[in-house]
């Protein structure tokens, strides 16, 4: 008996395509970042969101990391009946209720930090993968759709270089 008679061997090993873990971890990564937001607003800091980018030098051809400031914006607006908050999957409002994407909280910034721990929650629950898959679908453009077929030229090979 060898040692690989013990192993079981197959043709193909079909991979898992489930997109929601991977959506659901950059919904939470983006509630974070506004926690932190929040959080830095409470105690009257600015706040900047910056990503580490990566360049090279077309010279020597070495590539050095460098931190970059990114646009960002909260999801949290000040109403005159209290805050309200509106959650996005990067930049696409979800729709988390047949009767909106808005949330509305309190009159506190508490009171969006327990609506973004919800958020949390419900997210890593489960929850909220069915509004979140819908949103992260990427749409074909209508041109790319609607591309009518090349018609044959009924020849089958090529005789010229085509000049």
């Amino acid at each position: 008996m060898t040692v690989l008679s013990k192993l079981q061997f197959v043709k193909e090993v079909e991979a898992e395509n489930d997109r929601a873990p991977h959506v659901r971890k950059r919904f939470v990564e983006g509630v974070n970042t506004q926690l932190e937001a929040l959080a830095a607003e409470v105690e009257n800091k600015p706040f900047t969101l910056t990503r580490e980018r990566r360049e090279k030098d077309e010279e020597t051809g070495e590539t050095t990391k460098y931190e970059k400031v990114v646009r960002f914006s909260v999801w949290w607006t000040k109403g005159p009946k209290g805050y309200s908050v509106e959650p996005r999957y990067g930049s696409k409002k979800i729709q988390l209720s047949d009767a909106g994407s808005v949330i509305k909280t309190g009159p506190k910034l508490d009171d969006v930090k327990a609506v973004l721990e919800l958020l949390i929650q419900a997210a890593n629950a489960g929850e909220l993968d069915k509004p979140l898959l819908e949103v992260s679908e990427r749409k074909r453009k209508a041109d790319e759709a609607e591309k009518p077929v090349t018609p044959t030229t009924g020849k089958t090979e090529r005789t010229t270089r085509g000049h």
